[in-house]
């Protein structure tokens, strides 16, 4: 196969799936990873894709994957990365909760959880707690955004700023030098409230989402206190993120205890526990 029919199947790939790797390209079309990447690194010249670590996700700062596709890729990174998140909520903790297929798997991890205070705009997630046996469960009011259910504009804002949580637990459309980025810009907004209104900011995001710049512009990485990830994460994404003073976590759903810290746990002072 040539190259140029290479590059139109990968860019086909891409469009169904939103994300590709190196190992699938590499059975795909018979040859070794070093023509694979040759391929992803001119595709990324050419500004059609960002190469992350593994592989390469499609370049569009604008447009989010369809809902069914982010709930159907990297079902088993989500997941570790869900898990690991709800390691770290304590009995009694309030918390915000954000939009997302990640936070989806991250509410249903909660059930273990007690006494819970628990505000989201996430339809999915309220209705995943809504029988939790002692979570209280409190849903934005405002308008409903197809696929995700997500909830937003002005009555949601309202809530919001009535309340203030111990935690905030967030997805992330991109991450990158550019900061923490959002596709939807009221989502965005209601995003950096719960991120100010909470004494800590966990953001969870899988590894295509490093490196990527999405429409809307929501934080500073710096804004963030904890990135849990999983770890096909490009490492020198993730020791920039570190030197910026955020904690990193990787999780491995395969490895010995699930879990791999980049550096300590950070006081709210800034300082190394």
């Amino acid at each position: 196969m040539l190259q140029e029919e290479r590059l139109a199947e990968v860019l086909r790939l891409l469009r169904e799936k939103g994300t590709v790797k190196i190992q699938e390209l590499t059975e795909r079309f018979g040859v070794t990873r070093e023509t694979v990447r040759r391929d992803l690194y001119e595709l990324e010249r050419l500004g059609h894709v960002r190469k992350v670590h593994g592989g390469a996700t499609l370049h569009k700062t604008g447009v989010e994957p369809a809902y069914s596709e982010r709930a159907d890729s990297l079902v088993a990174q989500k997941q570790a990365i869900a898990k690991r998140s709800a390691d770290l909520v304590e009995t009694g903790d309030s918390l915000f909760i954000d939009v997302g297929t990640t936070a989806l798997l991250f509410a249903r991890q909660l059930h273990a959880h007690r006494d819970l205070r628990i505000i989201t705009n996430s339809v999915p997630v309220a209705m995943e707690l809504a029988h939790h046996p002692s979570a209280k469960v409190l849903l934005c009011g405002g308008f409903i955004r197809p696929g995700d259910l997500s909830v937003s504009g002005a009555p949601a804002r309202q809530v919001l700023e009535t309340f203030f949580a111990d935690k905030a637990f967030i997805g992330v459309g991109g991450l990158s030098a550019n900061g923490l980025t959002d596709y939807h810009v009221e989502e965005a907004d209601l995003r950096r409230l719960m991120m100010q209104r909470a004494k800590e900011t966990i953001a969870m995001a899988d590894s295509t989402k490093l490196g990527v710049t999405a429409f809307h512009y929501v934080a500073s990485a710096e804004a963030i206190s904890v990135l849990v990830t999983d770890r096909e994460a490009d490492p020198a994404a993730l020791l920039a993120l570190v030197e910026s003073g955020v904690q990193v976590i990787v999780a491995d759903g395969e490895a010995e205890g699930g879990l791999s810290k980049l550096n300590s746990p950070r006081k709210r002072d800034g300082s190394i526990e």
